[in-house]
């Protein structure tokens, strides 16, 4: 009987640790999928429009060739601390290497916009501490949305970016116009979306919108000590 349970023991370990290697390997898999189809995306949106513009307008040329050194640098910088935390034993892929938040969505949607995708930010709502794992997650969201956006919804198309504070959680929602989406085709941006919507204990929304473009909303619950506590009633005078 002990020999059966230690064999029972081990083969639960190897089932785990095969487990384990599975999961990381998703999550490498996906932010690769997120700063990889992002940066070069926008690269190849910003080196069209400046070849198009380069003989009439040399200064507008120059302006878009800057823009697509920044992204080259912000890939390579992403790239660099994926990379390093893979090679610290113990490292999470998600959380522990970046330093996003949810703040830089404001950047992403200025770097969508100067990408030809014109692109409005508010936030709604008191903002209140979100843990890193869920600010990253939420982050990613919003830059493979708007990333399919400039892909796939055409010229004229434009998007709006909106981040909301309320008493049960966070919400991040991204809709964008253009072309008519009759029906969804699942694929690696879509799975990875849901992917970290779900680890973060959310869920993740993707509708068609009339007469075109797409609705994308990610909402999060909040740990109840993040939340703005309900305001005390006025005692009468």
């Amino acid at each position: 009987m002990l020999e059966q349970r230690t064999a029972d023991l081990e083969r639960e370990r190897e089932v785990t640790a095969a487990q384990a290697v599975a999961l990381d390997r998703v999550r490498i898999a996906r932010e690769l999928h997120d700063v990889v189809a992002h940066h070069v995306s926008v690269m190849g949106v910003q080196a069209g429009a400046a070849r198009l513009v380069i003989d009439q307008d040399p200064a507008e040329s120059r302006r878009i060739l800057a823009g697509i050194e920044g992204s080259a640098r912000d890939a390579i910088h992403e790239l660099r601390q994926l990379l390093e935390t893979l090679r610290t034993p113990g490292g999470e892929t998600t959380d522990a290497a970046s330093t996003l938040a949810l703040d830089d969505i404001e950047e992403l949607a200025q770097s969508s916009t100067e990408a030809g995708l014109p692109t409005d930010y508010a936030v709604i709502g008191d903002p209140v501490p979100v843990p890193s794992l869920v600010a990253v997650n939420l982050y990613r969201i919003a830059q493979e949305s708007l990333t399919n956006a400039r892909r796939h919804a055409g010229v004229g198309a434009t998007a709006d970016v909106r981040v909301r504070y309320d008493d049960d959680g966070v919400e991040v929602e991204i809709v964008n116009t253009g072309r008519s989406v009759a029906q969804l085709r699942p694929g690696l941006g879509q799975l990875g979306m849901r992917e970290r919507a779900a680890a973060s204990g959310g869920t993740l929304e993707v509708t068609p919108r009339a007469p075109g473009g797409l609705r994308v909303r990610a909402r999060v619950p909040l740990p109840a000590g993040s939340r703005r506590p309900p305001a005390e009633p006025r005692s009468p005078r």
